[in-house]
Parts: structure tokens; sequence; C-alpha cells
């Protein structure tokens, strides 16, 4: 009998001790950095991630504003230029942070300035991040191939819209992971990241397919002429990206050449037209079986742009007195005008009585046309491949080059007068052959620091050229409408 109590009190204590060490596992747990809710304050956050991974967390302090940026008035004689600070404070590794307008316990922006950051402890910044955070910015920060992948996991759980990665010359060669599928970043800076013409090619590539990216910079790199050929080829389908800096990267007339090609027009290569007519394919299938739904409309859009000339949908007599039917007047191929939209809109605006509509018609117009003006122009390119407006020569297909890119700044090159030259003759082309819906393509070119002559012909049309083109360009007045506008007043 002894002996059978001391088995079941041996058996007892060897329960409770496994009991005991599954509760500090799930208090463990339960302690770990990535269990941690947030609160939605960053600071809290941020401090209580850092004591539960054992990282010596980082002071966060405002980032400075002007006085102009605050709203403040300054008086008069008052340095506004510069701030004092303590001794060495500039030299004290500190995280500066700009709190959301809404939610000011919240932050929009971070900003990390020379001094190392390692994995650990951006992985606490990406677990402290908020939703609200869009704008991060690591200068000089010493990363590497691993603490881009941690950027890159950050992405995906906040969605950035702007990231500042210069002075990073450890990740030259793998800054294309950054442009996937699910990429929200819109405007993209990778100045002084000594970037070779090898490490822009992967770049350039994934550059070709990317829906987000709106502003890139790459200024003081060494991408050189064979990396630009890289970038010309990765923008010839690329349809998103408005603003290139290209400032300081040893590009000359060959280089200027590259760019200049795809900013007038493009024959498509054999694996471009394969994708056409897949592309082509895939959107009958579509129209098909939206025609088979009862009630629907699809001959609109980008449809009726392929069954321009018969290639798409139904062909034959019967098919196309269909189409005639459905076409209106002062329309093509079936096309809904804005003008006829418009109106319907406004009938649904002024709906009601023919009284209503005789008393409030002027305020509504003159209203809806106010709006109308505010409304900025966006313009949605569609698949180049998918381009209505082409041409066959000796059986090859060209379509119209890269109208969206508007801003390209070529300042501190190597480029000559033969490269300004292929320059204007691109702007040129573009000038003369404005596409459908206002788009007229590249509005400002900047070509400071090179090596042509300014008095050369083409230096100086092209800079005449580039000032009308400028959207805040005002046209100056006549003498006759001067003398006009002197007497009327």
């Amino acid at each position: 009998m002894a002996k059978k109590k001391e088995k079941s009190t041996a058996k007892e204590e060897t329960v409770q001790a496994v009991e005991g060490e599954a509760d500090e596992e799930e208090v463990g747990d339960d302690n770990s950095p990535e269990a941690y809710t947030l609160t939605g304050d960053y600071t809290i956050d941020f401090t209580e991630i850092c004591k539960r991974s054992e990282v010596n967390p980082v002071p966060l302090k405002q980032r400075a504003q002007t006085p102009l940026a605050q709203g403040t008035e300054v008086a008069e004689g008052a340095p506004i230029t510069y701030v004092t600070k303590d001794k060495f404070e500039y030299l004290k590794p500190c995280i500066e942070i700009e709190n959301d307008d809404e939610n000011k316990s919240s932050i929009k922006s971070m900003f990390i300035k020379g001094w190392k950051v390692d994995v650990p402890l951006l992985t606490v910044l990406s677990l402290a991040a908020p939703q609200s955070l869009t704008t991060l910015s690591l200068w000089r920060c010493g990363l590497d191939l691993d603490a881009l992948h941690t950027i890159i996991s950050m992405n995906s759980k906040i969605a950035l819209k702007t990231l500042c990665l210069d002075g990073n010359p450890l990740c030259a060669g793998h800054f294309h992971l950054l442009l996937t599928e699910e990429c929200t970043i819109t405007s993209l800076s990778l100045r002084s990241n000594k970037i070779s013409c090898t490490d822009i090619a992967p770049f350039a590539a994934a550059l070709a397919t990317n829906k987000s990216l709106t502003n890139l910079s790459l200024h003081n790199n060494a991408i050189g002429d064979e990396g630009t050929a890289h970038l010309a080829k990765g923008l010839r389908m690329n349809r998103v990206l408005l603003t290139l800096n290209l400032s300081g990267n040893e590009i000359s007339n060959v280089g200027s050449k590259h760019l200049s090609e795809i900013l007038t027009s493009l024959t498509l290569t054999h694996e471009e037209v394969v994708a056409r007519r897949k592309l082509i394919s895939e959107n009958k299938t579509l129209l098909a079986s939206d025609e088979d739904r009862p009630g629907s409309n699809s001959r609109t859009g980008s449809h009726t742009a392929l069954d321009k000339k018969g290639k798409g949908g139904t062909s034959g007599k019967g098919s196309k007195g269909k189409q005639d039917k459905i076409e209106k007047p002062g329309t093509k191929d079936g096309r809904k005008s804005d003008m006829g939209n418009k109106g319907k809109d406004d009938k649904r605006k002024g709906g009601g009585d023919g009284k209503s509509k005789s008393k409030t018609k002027g305020n509504v117009g003159k209203k809806y046309q106010e709006e109308k003006e505010q409304e900025p122009d966006v313009v949605e390119f569609q698949n180049p491949l998918l381009e209505s407006n082409l041409s066959e020569t000796d059986g090859k297909i060209i379509v119209p080059g890269n109208y969206a890119l508007t801003c390209l700044n070529l300042n501190n090159n190597k480029i000559s007068d033969p490269g300004v030259t292929y320059l204007y003759k691109a702007v040129h082309f573009q000038d003369n052959r404005t596409m459908k819906r206002g788009i007229k393509g590249l509005l400002r070119l900047t070509l400071r620091n090179n090596n042509f002559d300014g008095e050369h012909r083409h230096a100086v049309e092209l800079a005449d050229l580039m000032v009308r083109r400028d959207p805040f360009y005002e046209q100056p007045l006549l003498e006759e409408d001067q003398s006009n506008i002197t007497a009327a007043t």
C-alpha cells in the first residue's frame, strides 16, 4: 500500500510539473511581439514591442517643420532658416515621425537618416506600424538584402505609397523585389545607390508589368547607356510611370537615342505580337460570355476597339447590320460619346417637373460647369498591345509609343548635339501626333549640365517647344490685345 501511494504521488507531481511548463509556455506566447495587440498610439506600441523583442528602443521625435508648413506667423526679422540644437544631437540615432492629420496619436510618415538600421529594429517597426503609415524614408541606413525583405513584408501589411531608400548600395541589385504584383508604391526614390547597368536590368523587367509606380528617381547612379537601354525596354509596355529622374547617370547620345525611340512609335516584336493575339483571344471570349448574359451591354469600352476592323466578336452581314443599328449619330463603332452621357447626367440631375427645371436650370448648369472645371484630367491608358490606333508596314505591326511619360530629367549627363537632336525629333513627333483624349506625351524635359551647344539649332527649337508644351505656359498677348485691355480698363 505504501508503494502504491508513493507511485500515485509521483504521478501527480509529474502531471503538475507538465501543467506548470505548459502554463509558462502560454504566458511566454502571450508576451511574444507577434501576439501584441496595437493600441493605436504608436509611441506606446513601439516601446512595448521593443521590450518584448529585447531591442533597445530608439527615441521618437516629431519631424521639424518650417513655420510656413505649420501655418504660424513669424515676426519680422526673426530667423526662419535654422533651429538651434544641442551639441552632437544630429549624430544621435532617432526616428522622426509625422502625425496623421485626423488621428494625432497615429503617424503617416517615418524618416530615419544616417545610422545603421538592422533587421530586428526593422521587424519592430513593421509590427508597430499602423495602417495610416504611407511614407517611409531610410536614408543611408546600411540596408542589406535581409533588411529589404523585411521592408517588402512590411509593405504588404500596411500598403506604403512613398518609399525612399537613398544611399543603400548593398541592395543595388535587388530593388526589383519591391515591384511585386501586390505593390502599392506610387513614388520610389533610389538615389545614390551605385546601381549599374547589370543591376538595373531585373528592375526594368519588373517595371514593364508594374501597375502602381508613377514617380521614379534614379539620380546619381551608374546606369549608363546599356542600363538606359534596359529601362527603355521596360518602358515600352509601361503606361503608368509619369515622372522619371535619370540625372547623373553617365548617359550619352546612345542612351538618349534609346529613350527617344520609345517616345515616338513602337514596332512590336514577335513575343509582343504573340502576347497581343493572346489578349485579343481572351477579350473575344469575355465578349462572347457577356453577350450570352441577358441584359448585358458589352459593346462598349476597349472591346469595340478590338472589333473596329472586324477582328473581334461576330462577323458577317447580319452582325454588321446589327452594329449599324446600335450606333448613334456622332459616334464610331457603337461607342457612347461623352456628350451623350453628359446630357443624360444633366437630365438626371435636373429631375422633376418642367417648372422646377426652368427655375434651377441656370444654377445647376453653372454648378455642374464649376465641378467639371475643378475635376483633374485623369487619363487611363489601356494595354498598348490592345491599341486600336495601329498601322502595318512590311508585315510589321506599329503602335504608338509611350505617351504616358510626362516628365523626364536628364541633367548632369554626357549628352551632346546628336543626342539633343534625337530628343527634339521625338518631342516634335509627339507634338504633331497628339493622341486621343488630349494625351500630349512628354511635357517637361530638363537637360542642364550636358555637353551640347546651347546655341545649336535643335537645342534652341527643343527649348522653345518644351516651353509651349508646359502645362502652365501662358501665351503672351499680342500688342493689339494689350491695347484693347488697356483701353477697356
